[in-house]
């Protein structure tokens, strides 16, 4: 029983978060709010550069027993274990989303040299290890350039 409760409020928790920054992320892209995120190393402008600084994001997210479970059956038999692609993608879309967020709010007008580090959090108990939650670490240098 509680598998099966997992399952149902597992789905229906994460589908709520993750139309939530769906809603978030369509507000943002609907104001008209530059999308200034890329992994260059170098700026996109060849303008002067006003100022600098670190922008950076974390979250925690963990698995339902649900995924857990299902996820060490295909870890046992092989294959791909999509039970954690949704947790994942929420992940990285939630730290990106929210360093976007702190870089227009401080009037930055690009973000270069995106890097979005991903780890895994077990818990040891007695001999196994349970995977208790991955960690989604987003950083990258924020850029304001000088207005002509």
């Amino acid at each position: 029983m509680p598998t099966f409760g997992s399952w149902v409020f597992g789905n229906w928790h994460q589908g709520k978060i993750i139309d939530r920054l769906a809603n978030e992320e369509k507000v943002l892209n609907d104001s008209g709010a530059g999308n200034p995120i890329n992994n260059l190393s170098k700026p996109s402008q060849s303008g002067g550069i006003e100022t600098s600084m670190l922008v950076m994001s974390s979250i925690s997210v963990g698995p339902s027993w649900w995924q857990m479970i299902t996820g060490g059956w295909k870890n046992f038999f092989g294959g791909k274990i999509e039970s954690y692609d949704k947790m994942l993608g929420y992940g990285r879309r939630k730290v990106l989303h929210d360093m976007r967020v702190q870089a227009l709010n401080q009037g930055f007008d690009e973000i270069i040299n995106v890097r979005v580090e991903t780890a895994m959090i077990t818990k040891k108990s007695k001999a196994d290890d349970k995977t208790a939650a991955y960690e989604f670490i987003a950083y990258g240098t924020a850029i304001k350039y000088v207005r002509s």
